[in-house]
């Protein structure tokens, strides 16, 4: 009997009746009274049977312990209703290095085992395995701590340092990452990480035909660990706030920049700077039991300061504009609060100047797509790739990453080694970035959903959907970057315009990747506040109507206002202000493009014209659907090769 993940057990138990089916080799068998056929291996399989209940209750203590039986003769699957039964799964393999070497004794860790397809060949077509990096976890350190570990995180900045430590080991060994959770829901990843010795598998895949995708696998080696700030405040604060910590990074949303200070923050933040955080008879408050993201780290850097360290770079890694100023803006204005209310015993006048000047705050460019793990990508993995993991990071092959040059002391890993691009001013990529790929996204996923398409491939290939982003692309968000002050600099970029927009629609093609338009659409409250606003707004300056954009902002309502009428959940931090218009009792779409905190200078005379443009098109959506609006948006196109594609 092979050994069963948690997942598996946790399936199992879901169905009140399961199936066992055996398939038996008589290689070895202990029991007496087979004859020679069957000792000879050359009995039939036994047939399905219904598994006795003590069967299925020695089962579920097995699987619940994570133990295994050593009968290499007998493989067993689970008949469930669960995406796992509907593969045929080889034994589970455990990684290994050297032999039967336990993981718990090495001090290298293991390259990705993988299972023999049914023929007995390791290959599968189209499938590569990347030379995987020999770890000495006793020689690595921890040289950047990083908050949010998810996808992106893993596919993206951990991947980039996988590529440093393969390359270089001598060098890149001190850049280890350590994670930082403070969500409850982290503490899956840092269970599911813990269990794979801090090692998980990058899987890129390309292609636009499901028989005929390129898959590459990496094994990361890149995390030493991972904290939950909620377990332990304090220690995470400490782990932060030590020298060999060169950078603080974070990758936590958009919305996670706005997550107010609570009470617990503040006293974790004074108790450090007043040097009794360790003190017994100076208790936290209540609240530092949950602390938020930048609790922790404005607490590590003051018990820096307290210490007289040096301070750590703080490196955002989201979709935002001028990421590193916003980090900046977090961090003084949390010190300043602790002056204005008095909370500290020693004087902050210079904490905030020190924050102010000695700790860095680069702005970065990244780019990578990286939808959610699904059961299913889970399920398949022994079949078509060959091995098995419980959460491996789906991907595309295409990554990038653009880093301003401003770093306390000059301390960072070569990141331009392995094709980083290390800049003094990242601006003008974050705008081409931001702008021709995550506004273009959220512009795609609404309507692509209206239109009853399910997959970003689905939605770009839609000729009207193409059609429509082109249009969004080239003549409303283009003329705003050509016209940004911080594109002047920059004519390169502005000459390749048109060819890396047309390169993100190539992206977004891609059928492998199997990215979801749901996925897109969360949190698009914040999305529009933060990238879609401004963009508006330049372009009516520029004397453009933006009736892309308008359609947008439409097709989005239109969205709010069916998943209220339906009751479902709208996956957004700001969904409960957001489809309060379309409730019983709301005021609809006006009253949805009235929100000043999302639409800012939209929502007053400024932009009555616009609104009037999206509620006419929220209403021929309404009356006539998505097609209608789509041909209402691309007839007014005045490009003739955007015509010739909608046709």
């Amino acid at each position: 009997l092979r050994r069963f993940d948690s997942r598996t057990d946790r399936e199992c138990r879901t169905f009140e009746k399961a199936r066992v089916v055996l398939t038996v080799r008589f290689d070895r068998w202990p029991r007496r009274g087979l004859s020679s056929t069957q000792k000879a291996g050359k009995a039939r399989p036994v047939p399905h049977l219904r598994a006795p209940r003590r069967w299925l209750r020695h089962i579920e203590r097995r699987a619940a312990t994570q133990r295994s039986f050593q009968q290499r003769t007998t493989s067993m699957s689970l008949a469930t209703h669960g995406l796992r039964a509907a593969v045929g799964f080889p034994p589970r393999v455990m990684r290994r290095a050297g032999g039967n070497t336990p993981r718990r004794a090495l001090a290298v860790r293991a390259e990705i085992t993988r299972i023999p397809a049914p023929d007995g060949s390791l290959e599968r077509r189209g499938v590569t395995f990347k030379t995987p990096v020999p770890f000495d976890a006793a020689a690595a350190k921890t040289g950047i701590m990083h908050v949010g570990v998810g996808g992106f995180h893993r596919a993206h900045q951990l991947c980039y340092l996988n590529g440093l430590l393969a390359q270089d080991w001598d060098t890149a060994k001190r850049w280890c990452y350590t994670g930082v959770g403070v969500m409850p829901a982290d503490v899956k990843m840092r269970d599911y990480l813990k269990d794979n010795g801090f090692a998980y598998p990058i899987v890129s895949r390309a292609g636009a035909e499901v028989d005929s995708f390129d898959v590459e696998v990496e094994e990361v080696v890149a995390m030493r660990d991972m904290l939950l700030a909620f377990e332990d405040p304090v220690r995470c604060v400490k782990a932060m706030a030590d020298e060999d910590v060169k950078i603080v990074s974070l990758t936590i949303t958009e919305f996670g920049y706005r997550v107010p200070l609570t009470k617990g923050d503040f006293s974790l933040i004074e108790q450090a700077l007043n040097g009794v955080l360790d003190d017994p008879e100076e208790p936290l408050h209540a609240e530092a039991a949950t602390p938020t993201t930048f609790g922790v780290i404005c607490a590590a850097a003051a018990l820096r300061f307290s210490n007289g360290t040096r301070p750590f770079t703080l490196m955002s890694c989201d979709n935002l504009p001028h990421n590193g100023e916003v980090c900046k803006r977090r961090m003084t204005g949390a010190a300043e609060e602790l002056v204005c209310a008095g909370l500290c015993a020693t004087s902050l006048d210079e904490f905030v100047v020190w924050l102010q000047r000695e700790v860095r705050y680069p702005s970065t460019m990244v780019d990578r797509i990286t939808p959610a793990t699904s059961m299913e990508d889970v399920a398949t993995l022994p079949a078509t790739l060959g091995f098995e993991d419980n959460w491996p990071v789906m991907c595309e092959p295409y990554k990038h990453w653009v880093i301003e040059e401003a770093f306390v002391d000059d301390e960072r890993p070569p990141w331009e080694d392995v094709g980083a691009v290390v800049v003094r001013d990242v601006v003008p990529h974050e705008l081409m970035k931001v702008r021709l790929l995550n506004v273009t996204h959220s512009a795609m996923c609404y309507a692509g959903i209206l239109a009853g398409l399910t997959h970003v491939h689905e939605a770009v290939t839609h000729s009207k959907l193409r059609a429509f982003l082109r249009k969004v692309q080239l003549e409303e968000i283009g003329p705003t970057l050509q016209a940004h002050d911080a594109m002047a600099e920059s004519p390169i970029l502005l000459h390749g315009l048109e060819e890396y927009a047309e390169m993100v629609l190539r992206r977004f093609e891609n059928v492998a990747v199997k990215d979801q338009l749901e996925r897109i659409a969360m949190d698009g409250s914040e999305k529009f506040r933060v990238q879609g606003q401004d963009v508006v707004c330049e372009g009516i300056r520029l004397g453009n109507d933006m009736r892309g954009f308008a359609l947008y902002v439409a097709s989005w309502a239109c969205f709010l206002r069916r998943e209220v009428e339906e009751g479902n959940e709208v996956r957004d931090m700001g969904g409960a202000a957001v489809t309060a218009c379309f409730q019983e009792g709301g005021t609809g779409i006006a009253c949805f493009l009235g929100m000043e905190e999302i639409f800012g200078e939209l929502s007053k005379d400024f932009g009555a014209e616009w609104r009037e443009n999206v509620i006419e098109l929220f209403e021929t959506i309404s009356q006539e659907g998505m097609s209608a609006a789509l041909d209402a948006v691309i007839s007014e196109v005045a490009a003739p090769e955007l015509v010739a594609v909608a046709r």
